[in-house]
C-alpha cells in the first residue's frame, strides 16, 4: 500500500491517490479530494463502507494514512516557509 498527496495552490484541499494491492493480487488505485477536516479514521471507515478494505484492516489503513498525511503537511509547511 502506498499513496500520493498533492495540495492545491490555496491549501484548501488535497488530492489523495491510494494504491492498494489486494489479496486477489489485483491492484486498486483510488483517488479523492480530502479536506483539512477529514480524518484518517473517517477515510478508512469510508473504505470499509464501500467494501474496498476489510474492517479488520481499517486501523492499519488509518495509521498509514495518518503517517502519510502528517508527512505531507510537514513538507508543505517547510516548502511554504522557504518561499
Amino acid at each position: 500500500m502506498h499513496c500520493n498527496l498533492e495540495s492545491n495552490e490555496e491549501g484548501t484541499k488535497t488530492h489523495l491517490s491510494l494504491f492498494l494491492k489486494m489479496d486477489d493480487k489485483l491492484h486498486r488505485q483510488l483517488s479523492c479530494d480530502i479536506f483539512p477536516t477529514d480524518t484518517p479514521k473517517d477515510l478508512a471507515s469510508e473504505l470499509v463502507h464501500y467494501a474496498f478494505i476489510n474492517e479488520e484492516d481499517s486501523e492499519k489503513v488509518a495509521a498509514f494514512l495518518e503517517d502519510s498525511i502528517s508527512r505531507h503537511r510537514v513538507r508543505a509547511l517547510a516548502a511554504g516557509s522557504n518561499q
